[in-house]
């Protein structure tokens, strides 16, 4: 269980850390995964057109699990 002020230092670091994709520079971005916090590539979550698909599943784009939020958040 993670109290607020330890997830929001988690995900403030994440985006720190790694604020562009490392395979296409593009943005990330922190993103809710079903109660799991994920910094994401913006160009991999919604790829547009044929060259773009096939290089999103070619390309390893960043993607990585920040906080899990499922196990609930103290006050």
């Amino acid at each position: 269980m993670y109290d607020r002020a330890r997830a929001l230092d988690l995900i403030e670091r994440a985006i720190d850390t790694d604020p562009f994709c490392p395979a296409c520079e593009a943005p990330t971005e922190i993103v809710d995964d079903d109660g799991l916090v994920v910094l994401r590539c913006t160009a991999a979550a919604a790829p547009r057109g044929v060259v773009a698909r096939i290089g999103a599943a070619l390309l390893p784009h960043l993607r990585m699990s920040v906080v899990d939020l499922s196990e609930g958040v103290a006050a």
